[in-house]
């Protein structure tokens, strides 16, 4: 009886120190991921687009500290048409007791969590990415801290011109924002950010830049449902040229493998008082569903249809089928 439990105790100890010993050591893992679409107006306007290609790779130093490089191929086109890739990340990345916080060309947090619970990225950007309010990823650093399970804040710090622009000077931009859990599947958060730069003329008057964001979200195991309220001052730097709207959409499991989703966004600009007539042509309403299916969870197709209503213009309907893969 004492040999075996003697060597039920060694087994147990060996077990034990495998698995803290497989936890410590240094590890990586390949990144691949594709967005594709067809999409047609049934008229005058169709064909096939590759909006993402990211090839890269993570290495976990430590169960506390990671690092990442990533290149996509396909973040942008020559005026030919061409693609050319960029470098889209290259950060170190240390997460304990709280924080987490990244330093170097890294993701921002000014719409990461809208995309989380939009949870179609693959099909279109988030309303803050798709209006151009800002980059999603650019050189410098953020750091978020968990209060409690209840609340959280971070803080950025960065460039402000995105990752296709890597250059040292003296603009900066500043983000904040606050998230709250008051209860159950929910989430209040409130974003601001302010940037400086620097633009010598004398035809228009100039000012700061900032952004005001305010979002609502609901996620369960089927729905997964969010509220925005985004509002940019100054855009471009132009006194009094802001551009402000909103966006819904929600997205239901319907089946094992398949998913019901729509969105509805809003979109309005105010005029400088230099400016003679409305800049921002995509002022109107965008309303959008479908479906999505998925066969494997490295992949999603979804063909869906989208209404384009010009505020001042004509409108547009297009069918789209996208598709994603993710390893």
């Amino acid at each position: 009886m004492k040999k075996q439990q003697f060597i039920l105790s060694l087994l147990l100890f060996i077990s034990t120190i495998n698995l803290v010993y497989s936890q410590e050591i240094p590890n990586g893992k390949i990144i691949a991921r594709g967005f594709l679409d067809y999409n047609t107006n049934f008229t005058d306007k169709n064909g096939f687009d590759i909006t993402r290609a990211f090839l890269g790779y993570n290495y976990k130093f430590s169960p506390t500290l990671q690092g990442r490089v990533i290149v996509d191929g396909a973040s942008g086109k020559s005026s030919s048409g061409k693609l050319e890739p960029y470098i889209r990340n290259a950060y170190i990345n240390w997460k304990d007791a709280g924080f987490n916080i990244n330093v170097g060309l890294t993701g921002l947090l000014q719409f990461s969590l809208q995309e989380d619970y939009w949870t179609h990225r693959y099909i279109l950007k988030s309303f803050q990415d798709l209006n151009s309010f800002a980059s999603s990823v650019d050189l410098g650093f953020t750091a978020e801290y968990e209060i409690s399970p209840i609340i959280s804040v971070d803080f950025s710090l960065t460039n402000g011109e995105g990752y296709k622009e890597v250059k040292s000077d003296n603009n900066l931009r500043y983000g904040a924002g606050i998230s709250l859990k008051p209860i159950k599947n929910t989430i209040l958060r409130v974003y601001a950010d302010y940037y400086n730069k620097s633009i010598d003329t004398l035809s228009i008057k100039r000012n700061d830049q900032s952004d005001l964001s305010l979002f609502a979200g609901y996620q369960s195991e089927k729905i997964s449902a969010g509220a925005e309220y985004n509002h940019q001052f100054n855009r471009d730097f132009i006194d009094g040229k802001d551009f402000y709207g909103y966006s819904l959409y929600s997205s239901v499991r319907i089946a094992p493998k398949w998913k019901a989703f729509a969105r509805y966004d809003r979109t309005d600009s105010s005029n400088p008082p230099s400016y003679t007539s409305p800049w921002n042509k995509l002022d109107g309403q965008l309303l959008m569903f479908g479906i999505e299916f998925q066969p494997v969870k490295q992949i999603k197709i979804a063909p869906n249809f989208r209404n384009f209503n010009y505020d001042r213009g004509d409108s547009e309907q297009f069918f789209f089928i996208n598709a994603e893969f993710n390893l």
